[in-house]
């Protein structure tokens, strides 16, 4: 099927109805991945502690840290602080670790550096002991300063990749060209540090899984229909591939759209991007106009899969549903809620893979182009 008019005019309706959200809400807040706002954020916050440390010092009284807790760890189910001081042996290990850290973050934000978590650890093995003191100083330094983690210029390697019409420098002043990638590249180590971000894409489509990214990217869906950029974060996505799914949408303001299984996991996955985490969140990973283009449950009668390519729904898969329709967002979205009771309803659930059972090609050649002509999404 080749792409027409109607493939793109269903786009074009899309995403003018998230820049009508954008001018009238403001849903997309350009400090939150505005590097310059972010560092500014992170010194001040830096310089704020130390103030504080030096005039609880100066006054002789014993110093306190403010750490905010997040939603999740507060039983009352509000924010609540954690208070970290010197008063006590677990506690005082726990300042000092905060400072150090701390420490670190301003002389890496002052001097425009990036490093990354691996790499601290090991220089700093001897403090941090674990990798999990190392995630959890850094947690508690991002409440502390109210700044995003990436705030904190402590960088991961991700796993997801990205494919199709993109450019941008490194904060190493390196150049890359996405477009001349056969099988896509790995999301960059520092999507904060990204400058000169460039794209002729006109929509963006997350991927699930990596097989399925491969095959539309051997395909060269991304150019037949296109241009566009693709990314997948290989199941579910950390926060590199979140930052850049959010970034680029917050930069391009073209449409989103993503494809994953039709079970409760692919469901999860979809809301993430769209909605946030259950757990903590950051501002500038969440993109609130994402559509889910499938493969939906509803999806599912009109395929005539054979019998075996539907699996039947597992306990631990209902109990999934029903937290997702419990999610205090995708509560109030009807037509999220209505996948999920219709995928309650029916006890089954498919792979993208099952598609093939209809032909080898039809996910490519029907199934993507179909749904995008025919509008054929969840908001």
């Amino acid at each position: 099927m080749a792409v027409n008019q109607e493939f793109w005019r269903e786009l074009e309706k899309l995403n003018q109805l998230f820049l009508r959200d954008y001018e009238l809400y403001g849903h997309v807040d350009t400090s939150i991945i505005n590097a310059e706002d972010i560092d500014r954020a992170t010194k001040e916050g830096c310089e704020r502690v130390v103030e504080s440390v030096v005039a609880s010092l100066t006054s002789g009284e014993c110093p306190v840290l403010r750490v905010p807790r997040s939603h999740r760890s507060d039983g009352a189910g509000g924010v609540g602080e954690s208070l970290v001081t010197v008063g006590a042996p677990r506690s005082s290990r726990r300042f000092s670790v905060l400072l150090f850290s701390l420490a670190q973050a301003f002389r890496h934000v002052a001097s425009g550096t990036f490093s990354t978590r691996r790499d601290v650890f090991y220089e700093n093995v001897w403090l941090y002991g674990t990798q999990s003191t190392l995630d959890r100083a850094a947690e508690d330094l991002s409440r502390l300063l109210g700044v995003p983690r990436r705030g904190l210029h402590l960088t991961a390697t991700g796993k997801g990749l990205v494919a199709g019409s993109l450019a941008y420098t490194t904060h190493d002043g390196t150049t890359i060209d996405v477009s001349q990638a056969q099988q896509g590249m790995l999301v960059p180590e520092c999507v904060q540090g990204l400058s000169g971000v460039a794209s002729e894409a006109r929509y963006i489509l997350v991927v699930e899984k990596d097989a399925t990214f491969q095959k539309l990217v051997e395909a060269q869906f991304h150019r037949s229909f296109g241009p566009a950029v693709f990314i997948t974060g290989k199941g579910y996505p950390d926060l590199l591939t979140r930052q850049l799914v959010f970034r680029l949408w917050a930069e391009l303001r073209v449409p989103v759209l993503a494809l994953t299984d039709a079970d409760p996991y692919g469901l999860h996955i979809a809301a993430i991007y769209k909605f946030g985490s259950l757990a903590r969140e950051e501002p500038g990973l969440a993109v609130p106009s994402l559509a889910w283009l499938g493969v939906l449950p509803s999806d599912l009668p009109a395929l005539q899969l054979p019998a075996h390519a539907l699996l039947p729904l597992t306990p631990t898969d209902h109990g999934k549903l029903a937290t997702l329709a419990a999610h205090p967002l995708v509560s109030k979205c009807p037509a999220w809620l209505q996948q999920i009771h219709d995928q309650q309803k029916s006890g089954y659930k498919a792979e993208i893979q099952s598609l093939t059972h209809i032909a080898q090609d039809y996910l490519t050649s029907f199934y993507i182009p179909t749904k995008i002509r025919q509008g054929g999404w969840i908001t």
